[in-house]
Protein backbone atom coordinates (compact mmCIF):
# COMPACT_ATOMS: atom_id res chain seq x y z
CA UNK A 1 0.00 0.00 0.00
CA UNK A 2 1.54 3.57 -0.95
CA UNK A 3 1.95 6.27 1.89
CA UNK A 4 0.82 9.84 1.18
CA UNK A 5 4.07 10.92 1.47
CA UNK A 6 4.97 8.94 -1.55
CA UNK A 7 2.98 10.49 -3.75
CA UNK A 8 3.92 14.19 -6.06
CA UNK A 9 0.89 16.00 -6.61
CA UNK A 10 2.49 18.07 -8.91
CA UNK A 11 4.13 15.51 -11.04
CA UNK A 12 1.06 14.92 -13.48
CA UNK A 13 1.34 19.14 -13.68
CA UNK A 14 4.73 18.94 -14.62
CA UNK A 15 3.76 16.31 -17.25
CA UNK A 16 0.63 18.53 -18.54
CA UNK A 17 3.11 21.33 -19.33
CA UNK A 18 5.22 19.86 -21.90
CA UNK A 19 4.31 19.69 -25.42
CA UNK A 20 2.48 16.22 -25.75
CA UNK A 21 1.50 15.67 -21.94
CA UNK A 22 -1.70 18.02 -22.73
CA UNK A 23 -3.86 15.47 -22.28
CA UNK A 24 -2.81 13.17 -19.45
CA UNK A 25 -5.78 13.55 -17.05
CA UNK A 26 -8.24 12.91 -20.17
CA UNK A 27 -7.23 8.73 -19.48
CA UNK A 28 -10.35 6.90 -18.17
CA UNK A 29 -8.85 3.57 -17.88
CA UNK A 30 -11.25 2.13 -20.94
CA UNK A 31 -8.80 -0.31 -21.83
CA UNK A 32 -8.17 0.69 -25.73
CA UNK A 33 -4.68 1.38 -25.71
CA UNK A 34 -4.04 -2.33 -24.33
CA UNK A 35 -6.00 -4.00 -26.58
CA UNK A 36 -4.58 -2.63 -29.74
CA UNK A 37 -1.03 -2.04 -28.28
CA UNK A 38 1.49 -4.54 -30.27
CA UNK A 39 4.43 -4.70 -27.47
CA UNK A 40 1.40 -6.00 -25.13
CA UNK A 41 0.88 -8.93 -27.27
CA UNK A 42 4.92 -9.75 -26.77
CA UNK A 43 4.78 -8.86 -23.04
CA UNK A 44 1.36 -9.22 -21.46
CA UNK A 45 3.16 -6.98 -18.34
CA UNK A 46 3.24 -3.74 -20.76
CA UNK A 47 0.46 -1.73 -19.40
CA UNK A 48 0.50 2.10 -20.55
CA UNK A 49 -3.17 2.49 -19.05
CA UNK A 50 -1.90 1.47 -15.41
CA UNK A 51 1.48 4.17 -16.39
CA UNK A 52 -0.82 6.83 -17.30
CA UNK A 53 -2.60 6.44 -14.00
CA UNK A 54 0.36 6.19 -11.90
CA UNK A 55 1.28 9.76 -12.96
CA UNK A 56 -2.50 11.18 -12.66
CA UNK A 57 -1.65 9.79 -9.03
CA UNK A 58 1.13 11.19 -8.73
CA UNK A 59 3.95 7.98 -8.48
CA UNK A 60 6.66 10.09 -9.83
CA UNK A 61 9.71 7.60 -8.90
CA UNK A 62 6.83 4.38 -10.19
CA UNK A 63 6.67 6.57 -13.53
CA UNK A 64 10.21 7.41 -14.14
CA UNK A 65 11.90 3.88 -13.27
CA UNK A 66 9.49 1.87 -15.14
CA UNK A 67 11.18 0.03 -18.19
CA UNK A 68 7.34 0.82 -19.42
CA UNK A 69 7.94 3.87 -20.43
CA UNK A 70 10.86 3.24 -22.51
CA UNK A 71 9.34 0.40 -24.67
CA UNK A 72 6.55 2.59 -26.75
CA UNK A 73 6.93 2.09 -30.27
CA UNK A 74 5.19 4.98 -31.20
CA UNK A 75 3.12 3.27 -33.92
CA UNK A 76 0.27 5.17 -32.88
CA UNK A 77 -2.27 2.33 -33.46
CA UNK A 78 -3.74 2.92 -29.58
CA UNK A 79 -3.89 6.73 -30.88
CA UNK A 80 -6.27 5.97 -33.77
CA UNK A 81 -8.31 4.10 -31.27
CA UNK A 82 -8.40 5.79 -28.38
CA UNK A 83 -11.97 7.63 -27.26
CA UNK A 84 -10.37 10.41 -25.81
CA UNK A 85 -7.77 11.04 -28.67
CA UNK A 86 -4.63 10.87 -26.24
CA UNK A 87 -1.66 10.53 -28.30
CA UNK A 88 0.16 7.83 -25.71
CA UNK A 89 3.36 7.89 -27.45
CA UNK A 90 4.00 11.79 -27.30
CA UNK A 91 2.46 11.36 -23.49
CA UNK A 92 5.57 8.58 -23.29
CA UNK A 93 8.08 10.84 -25.48
CA UNK A 94 7.35 13.22 -22.24
CA UNK A 95 7.62 10.57 -19.62
CA UNK A 96 10.95 9.63 -21.05
CA UNK A 97 12.65 13.32 -21.47
CA UNK A 98 11.92 14.08 -17.40
CA UNK A 99 13.26 10.57 -16.22
CA UNK A 100 16.51 11.68 -18.58
CA UNK A 101 16.61 15.03 -17.04
CA UNK A 102 16.31 13.11 -13.18
CA UNK A 103 18.74 10.93 -14.34
CA UNK A 104 17.09 7.66 -15.16
CA UNK A 105 18.68 5.70 -18.39
CA UNK A 106 16.67 3.76 -20.81
CA UNK A 107 16.26 0.27 -20.17
CA UNK A 108 16.98 -1.20 -23.39
CA UNK A 109 19.82 -0.37 -26.40
CA UNK A 110 20.30 2.74 -28.13
CA UNK A 111 21.80 3.39 -31.17
CA UNK A 112 25.31 5.52 -30.45
CA UNK A 113 27.29 7.62 -32.59
CA UNK A 114 31.33 7.20 -33.35
CA UNK A 115 31.70 11.11 -33.94
CA UNK A 116 35.41 10.75 -34.66
CA UNK A 117 34.22 9.08 -38.31
CA UNK A 118 30.50 10.70 -38.87
CA UNK A 119 30.82 12.21 -41.69
CA UNK A 120 27.06 14.34 -41.10
CA UNK A 121 25.94 13.25 -44.44
CA UNK A 122 22.04 12.65 -42.71
CA UNK A 123 20.81 10.25 -44.00
CA UNK A 124 20.31 8.65 -40.32
CA UNK A 125 18.19 11.81 -40.00
CA UNK A 126 16.13 11.15 -42.71
CA UNK A 127 15.65 7.43 -42.36
CA UNK A 128 15.00 8.06 -38.59
CA UNK A 129 11.28 6.94 -37.57
CA UNK A 130 11.05 8.31 -33.99
CA UNK A 131 12.95 11.61 -34.56
CA UNK A 132 15.90 10.45 -33.00
CA UNK A 133 18.38 11.70 -34.78
CA UNK A 134 19.50 15.25 -35.50
CA UNK A 135 22.87 17.10 -37.20
CA UNK A 136 24.29 19.07 -34.28
CA UNK A 137 28.15 21.05 -33.82
CA UNK A 138 29.91 19.56 -31.14
CA UNK A 139 33.91 20.10 -30.85
CA UNK A 140 35.29 16.72 -31.57
CA UNK A 141 39.29 16.56 -31.24
CA UNK A 142 39.70 19.83 -30.90
CA UNK A 143 38.38 21.00 -34.34
CA UNK A 144 34.17 21.78 -34.29
CA UNK A 145 32.54 19.76 -36.54
CA UNK A 146 28.86 18.76 -37.83
CA UNK A 147 28.02 14.84 -36.28
CA UNK A 148 24.63 13.09 -35.85
CA UNK A 149 23.44 12.78 -32.49
CA UNK A 150 21.00 10.35 -30.84
CA UNK A 151 18.43 11.41 -28.15
CA UNK A 152 18.07 8.34 -26.41
CA UNK A 153 14.75 9.52 -24.63
CA UNK A 154 13.10 8.89 -28.69
CA UNK A 155 15.34 6.05 -29.72
CA UNK A 156 13.79 2.97 -30.60
CA UNK A 157 16.81 1.31 -31.28
CA UNK A 158 14.85 -0.27 -34.30
CA UNK A 159 18.50 -0.12 -36.26
CA UNK A 160 17.70 1.92 -39.18
CA UNK A 161 19.74 4.80 -38.82
CA UNK A 162 23.14 1.93 -38.17
CA UNK A 163 21.91 0.38 -41.39
CA UNK A 164 21.97 3.27 -42.94
CA UNK A 165 24.78 4.59 -41.82
CA UNK A 166 27.40 4.83 -44.65
CA UNK A 167 30.71 5.14 -42.65
CA UNK A 168 29.40 2.70 -40.39
CA UNK A 169 29.49 5.42 -37.52
CA UNK A 170 26.22 3.98 -36.10
CA UNK A 171 25.86 1.19 -33.94
CA UNK A 172 23.33 -0.13 -30.73
CA UNK A 173 24.50 -0.50 -27.45
CA UNK A 174 24.63 -4.26 -27.14
CA UNK A 175 24.41 -4.97 -30.33
CA UNK A 176 27.96 -4.20 -31.94
CA UNK A 177 29.07 -6.35 -34.59
CA UNK A 178 31.00 -7.69 -32.41
CA UNK A 179 28.78 -8.96 -29.59
CA UNK A 180 26.47 -10.18 -32.62
CA UNK A 181 29.07 -12.40 -33.80
CA UNK A 182 30.33 -13.53 -30.45
CA UNK A 183 26.30 -14.24 -29.68
CA UNK A 184 25.85 -16.44 -32.64
CA UNK A 185 29.33 -18.17 -32.14
CA UNK A 186 27.97 -19.40 -28.58
CA UNK A 187 25.13 -20.21 -30.15
CA UNK A 188 24.76 -24.16 -30.47
CA UNK A 189 25.20 -25.57 -34.26
CA UNK A 190 22.46 -27.73 -35.76
CA UNK A 191 23.35 -30.93 -36.41
CA UNK A 192 24.34 -31.75 -40.45
CA UNK A 193 21.20 -34.32 -41.36
CA UNK A 194 23.08 -37.30 -43.41
CA UNK A 195 21.07 -37.37 -46.86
Amino acid sequence: MRRLNECDPKFKDQVMAEPGGENLIRCYACGTCMATCLIRRSDPEYNPRRIMHKAILGLRQDVLSSRQIWMCSACDDCYAHCPQNIHISELFKVFRTIAQHEGFKPTGPTARVNERTCVACGLCVEVCPYQAVELVQKRVLGQNKTVSQVNAALCMSCGLCAASCRSASIDLTDHTDETLLERLQAEPQPEEVAV
